[in-house]
Parts: C-alpha cells; structure tokens; sequence
C-alpha cells in the first residue's frame, strides 16, 4: 500500500483548527508544561514518556484517524490529554489507557465528567483489549486505536495490538522512525526483521508523516514517523501451522549473520543437518541465504516443508514470542 502522506506539508488541507495567525490556538508546550507543574509531575524518561506538543501534528493525527460520531476509540498512553481531548469530542466513545498515576489523576480532573469517555490507569501490556472490547461493542464492530506509544513499549505493544483484528479496524500509532522503519521494510533493507515479517503477515502498513523531534517535550533523542496499520480480515498467507511460521522466522532473525541453514540447526528447528538442506532446497530456497533476504511466502513456504516433515513437536512450535519482539 502507497503512503498516504509523505509529510506534514501534504497533511496541511486536511486541518482544521485556526483560520490564520491572528487566531492561532496557545502553545501547547506551554499548556502541557504549566499542566506538568500544576499536578507536580515530571516526565518519566523510563517510561517514554515524550508529550506531543505540536497542533500541526495533533491535527494531522485527527485527518488521518478519520473519527466519526459513531466510533469507539481507544487511546494508549493519553499523557496530558493532548490528543485525548479532541478524540473525546469526535467519537461515539473513548477508552483511554494510561499507566502513570500522576497523569491519570490530570487526566480524570481535566475529562472524567464527560459521559463517553473511560479513563482506566492500567499498563497496556497486560491490558485485556479483548475482552473490554468485546463488552463495548455492537456485533461485527471495530474499534480504531489511535496512540503515540511510548517508545520504551511500542514495540512489545505492536505485537500484541497488531493480531486483534477482531477488536481493531485499523492501529494509528506513532513509534520512533526506527520502528516506522521495521514495520515497512521490505526483504534485504535495512530494518527488515521478524517485526517486518509478523506485520505483513496481519495488516498493510502505510507512513502517514514524518514528525520531528521537536514536536514533543520532553524532546526526545529520536525522530518519530506516524503510521498506519490497516489489519486484515485474515493472515495474509495460509500456512499449516502460525506457531511453527513464527518460530522459523524468530530462529532466522536470532542469527541473522548466519546463513539460514545454519540459524536453523542453531535453534533446533531440525536436528540433521542433511534433511535440512534438503527441506530447503524442497522449498526453493538456497541453504546459504541469510534470514534476512527471505519474503514472508518464502518463510510460508520453509515452514510448511518443516510441518510436513514431522521435525517439530507441537510444544516447540508454540513457543513464546519474546525473541520476535527483540528481532
């Protein structure tokens, strides 16, 4: 899928706030630092904590999350309620997760008399989406998810957002450029990795705009892209077993300067080295390539010669996915 924007200049005909600079709306870097002091909180640096303060790109944001009246939305890491606010305004309903208390208690003062809105204090990870979202919404709804995640998270947050496509229609989040970059890599490019391989698999990914650094503060030491993942109403390929996929893709990125024959042996996908080579060379793929250079059919492909081959228990084929977020 194209990008639907390349930048904040593309973004502007979609704002809506102000007509000129005699009305320009007050700084937000102000209001956030004057709410900061007011509520004697400070930003939590091991929390990621770094607060949009740029109406161009809280603006940008509303365009490009396109909130009708009779939408829920849900909000990761509201912070001062930058964003939290106008969602509030456009959408039918709002669930707003945030895990500091400090920042959940500005938030209730400032939002929590507004009947459509759920402010919960309560981490993300562990958050049971789910389940509340199945409480909340009509049959065969969906609701959009709409975050600057804090960049300590959003890379364990992605993959426990991006399978959810029965709760979410679509994921806007904001993630440092880095991970922008993984999520939109393509075989052999730089960033390309399990992250890459897993979002494939789940949704079509688009870069709705890049965003400065100085678009926050805190600032923090990284640029940060807007992106969209629009998730599917199935995987993108049908493989014999997801598990086993995933399992073959993590054990590839683990060593990723190895060749694929010899990453795969590391990790005890298949114990003998000839049947091995010979499950590869069955599944079109050249034992010396690395891990890297592999497309998400070619992975489905490898994996499904390994589940034919009866080489794996199905205890090993569901193991955990904490490698996948690291790779």
């Amino acid at each position: 899928m194209p990008s639907r924007l390349s930048g904040v200049e593309k973004a502007r005909p979609c704002l809506t706030s102000g007509t000129g600079h005699s009305n320009r709306p007050p700084s937000l870097g102000h209001e956030t630092r004057a709410l900061l002091r007011q509520y004697h909180l400070l930003p939590k640096r091991g929390l990621g904590q770094s607060f949009l303060v740029s109406p161009t790109i809280r603006d940008l944001i509303f365009c490009a999350a396109e909130v009708k009246p009779d939408d829920l939305v849900v909000e990761i890491g509201p912070g001062t309620g930058v964003l939290t606010e106008g969602l509030a305004e456009r959408a039918g309903g709002l669930i707003a997760i945030e895990r500091d208390p400090g920042l959940h208690r500005l938030l209730t003062e400032r939002l929590g008399n507004r009947p459509r809105v759920s402010l919960i204090c309560a981490d993300a990870l562990s958050f049971d989406f789910a389940s509340v979202l199945d409480t909340m919404l009509p049959k065969h709804k969906q609701a959009k998810l709409i975050s600057n995640l804090p960049y300590s998270v959003a890379t364990p947050l992605l993959l426990q957002l991006i399978p959810l496509r029965r709760c979410f229609s679509f994921l806007l989040v904001m993630v440092q450029r880095e991970v922008a970059q993984r999520l939109l890599a393509t075989p052999g490019a730089e960033g390309y990795s399990a992250l890459t391989l897993r979002c494939h698999y789940e949704a079509d990914a688009s870069v709705v705009a890049q965003v400065p650094r100085t678009a926050f503060y805190p600032r923090p030491a990284v640029d940060s892209t807007i992106v969209r993942l629009d998730l599917l109403s199935g995987p993108r390929i049908s493989v014999q077993s997801p598990e086993l996929l995933f399992r073959v893709v993590r054990a590839a990125f683990g060593q990723r300067r190895k060749m694929l024959r010899n990453a795969l042996l590391h990790a005890d996908i298949m114990t003998e080295p000839t049947a091995l080579e010979r499950t590869l060379m069955d599944a079109g793929i050249d034992p010396k390539r690395r891990g890297e250079t592999l497309s998400l059919d070619e992975f489905a492909r490898l994996a499904d010669r390994v589940f034919a081959m009866g080489a794996i228990s199905p205890q090993q084929a569901l193991s955990g996915e904490e490698d996948l977020a690291r790779n």
